[in-house]
């Protein structure tokens, strides 16, 4: 019994022993089961928060994500595709609404050249583009058929005269036609007779130069009646005294615009008087005075500019064409003429105009010209807005200009001629511009 006893004691000594050696391994094993947990949650809450950012992003950019209503003005601070400037986008009907109206960059003589000479000059027809229509024959005027002002083409009838002097010379013409007729037969019968010796050659003479007098009658006539202004046909067809007419018609000598009228319906008048003058006016002269002390400035050939009031910044390019030899001696300047192309005849005629002239050897210098209601500023700087190759866009540029004159600014900066500006409406681009961009 003692034997078993100790037997039991020896073997639970044995599995304390062994309890003991293997309580190390399994602390070593604790530490690395927590480390795994520790990484694994940490990749948990990584992978939480890619897959919370991309829901986020999903959604601020996906449908269902409310947006604000479109504005019908926008105005953008990045560059356009063709140039660098801002830009302010308007929508066509706020175009409409708002009556934004765009004009082009004008020009005018430059001030900063005082060492060309400049006057005032008065426009009028190129007189030799003019030609009066005048009635040969004195009689009484019937009707008019054209206005002041009114355009007309070569031929047209511009008025038309009852004339007993016209009838009496169709009369004369039929007279020396008939005349002509029998001097033809005489002539024939003489040459037949003649042919059997039954007319002497002296008869045959006299019937030939008889028959030459009534042809030359008959062409004399007949010149008469075109100067008196019957056309070919009408004197050709002319056969009988039934045919006489006492109304003679004056045609448009050359076609162009009605500058001068001096008759009117029922008016006696004498032969040579003129009824009308018509006249190109396509191309017409501005006249000035110049003084002596310019003159050696001026040569014919010289450019000139021209401007007016009525068509501010805007200016007319015109060759000097003729400088009087002679001078006022009361006012001591000389006549100068400019020739100059006058588009859609919006020069007209009597009209004043300042006329600057080019530097020998040189041209004249202008400058580009705005509008004011064309300028806007905007944090003390003057900008105007440009119209683009989009209707809608508008480029917003700043420029300095010069002092304000009738109602124009001077650029020295910022723009050209022929550039495309908004005037009418820039306001309301520049407000909408400031809304948008308050900061600046």
């Amino acid at each position: 019994m003692s034997d078993s006893t100790e037997q039991k004691d020896h073997d639970t000594v044995v599995n304390a022993t062994s309890d003991a050696e293997s309580l190390p391994s399994v602390k070593a094993r604790r530490p690395n089961r927590a480390a795994i947990v520790v990484v694994v949650a940490m990749f948990a809450i990584a992978a939480t928060g890619i897959i919370g950012w991309i829901l986020l992003r999903s959604r601020s950019g996906g449908a269902g994500q409310p947006v604000p209503t479109p504005r019908s003005v926008s105005a953008e601070q990045s560059p356009s595709p063709n140039t660098a400037e801002p830009t302010v986008t308007v929508a066509p009907e706020v175009i409409q609404r708002a009556g934004i109206k765009i004009e082009l960059v004008g020009e005018q003589p430059s001030t900063e050249t005082s060492t060309s000479a400049s006057t005032t000059g008065i426009v009028q027809a190129n007189a030799y583009r003019a030609t009066p229509v005048v009635s040969l024959v004195g009689g009484i005027v019937r009707r008019v058929n054209a206005e002041l002002g009114q355009s007309v083409a070569r031929g047209q009838t511009m008025a038309v005269v009852f004339s007993d002097e016209l009838a009496q010379a169709q009369s004369r013409y039929l007279t020396a036609q008939a005349e002509l007729e029998e001097h033809h037969k005489h002539h024939v019968r003489t040459i037949r007779l003649a042919e059997i010796g039954a007319a002497s050659k002296e008869e045959l003479e006299q019937a030939t130069t008889k028959l030459k007098s009534a042809e030359s009658e008959v062409a004399s006539q007949r010149q008469r009646l075109l100067l008196l202004g019957l056309s070919s046909q009408r004197i050709s067809s002319l056969r009988s005294s039934a045919q006489v007419s006492s109304e003679v018609s004056l045609p448009a000598p050359v076609s162009g615009t009605v500058i001068a009228r001096s008759a009117n319906p029922g008016e006696v008048i004498q032969a040579d008087k003129e009824i009308l003058k018509v006249a190109n006016l396509s191309s017409v002269w501005v006249i000035g005075q110049v003084y002596e002390k310019d003159l050696g400035r001026i040569r014919v050939g010289s450019g000139a500019s021209i401007t007016t009031e009525a068509y501010p910044g805007r200016v007319f390019r015109g060759q000097v064409s003729y400088v009087d030899p002679t001078l006022d001696p009361a006012t001591r300047t000389a006549q100068v003429r400019i020739e100059l192309a006058n588009p859609s005849q919006i020069l007209k005629i009597g009209m004043y105009v300042n006329v600057a002239f080019a530097t020998l050897g040189g041209a004249e210098s202008t400058v580009p010209v705005v509008p004011s209601n064309a300028v806007q500023n905007i944090n003390n700087q003057q900008v105007v807005f440009v119209a683009t190759s989009n209707a809608n866009v508008f480029a917003m540029r700043p420029v300095r200009l010069g002092p304000e004159t009738n109602g124009l600014f001077p650029v020295l900066e910022g723009l050209t001629v022929g550039e495309r500006v908004v005037t009418e409406g820039s306001f309301l681009l520049r407000a909408e511009w400031l809304k948008l961009h308050p900061n600046q």
